[in-house]
């Protein structure tokens, strides 16, 4: 998708790369999924830096490999950014089926052994509250748009960022009569995706685990 008001970041540019990993990883520890994932470090008196060192590599490899398949957008001020695709871009296909690859890349680059150990056990014990898939049954084939991942810079909230990155896209969708879809972990994000026309179709829960995600979808207008 080439979105008015929005930067397709590409894949040789690895500045904005960089820049739009480093906000979006902060943003992202904000994220109870996220906060609950990096939880299982602590058992290695992993520090607070250490984890947001860890959110940040984790966005830089889901943009290093979303920018092969137009998933990875950025307002031009960097005051927010999305992980998101249009599902017939991916040929049928759904970031799930790409995350893996980031995740190893990731992994590789950032993690040392004791770390992937916990982590990627931590990922497993929490499959119940991380099911990125249930679109597709939803969709029935339709094409549609999937926000994996929406970050706004921290030092920007309540600048309009929010409305800006995500106007282009709902307007897209309705143009071609498609539906929306994202997962969020908070109510406070429940509620400001209601605002945009989102609406939680599905809760997905874990006794073992307070957090809990609702999947939401929006129709086109």
């Amino acid at each position: 998708m080439q979105l008015p008001g929005l930067v397709t970041v590409k894949p040789d540019q690895t500045d904005t790369i960089e820049k739009l990993a480093h906000m979006m990883g902060k943003s992202f520890m904000e994220e109870l999924w996220t906060e609950a994932w990096l939880e299982s470090l602590d058992c290695l008196g992993t520090t607070d830096e250490r984890k947001l060192e860890i959110s940040r590599a984790i966005m830089k490899y889901d943009f290093m490999v979303g920018t092969r398949h137009q998933c990875c957008y950025t307002l031009p001020d960097f005051a927010a950014g999305a992980g998101a695709y249009l599902s017939s871009d991916l040929d049928g296909r759904i970031w799930s089926d790409l995350e893996d690859e980031a995740t190893e890349l990731m992994a590789e680059a950032t993690l040392t052994d004791d770390e992937k150990a916990a982590l990627f056990k931590r990922a497993e014990e929490m499959g119940g509250i991380s099911n990125f898939k249930w679109m597709v049954p939803e969709a029935d084939g339709d094409d549609f748009i999937h926000f994996f991942s929406i970050g706004v810079n921290p030092d920007m909230r309540g600048s309009g960022a929010f409305r800006r990155l995500m106007t282009p896209f709902l307007e897209f969708a309705d143009s071609c009569g498609i539906n929306c879809y994202l997962e969020c972990y908070t109510d406070r994000l429940e509620s400001l995706y209601g605002h945009f026309g989102f609406e939680t179709v599905h809760r997905f829960t874990d006794p073992a685990f307070d957090v809990y995600e609702r999947a939401m979808v929006r129709t086109p207008r």
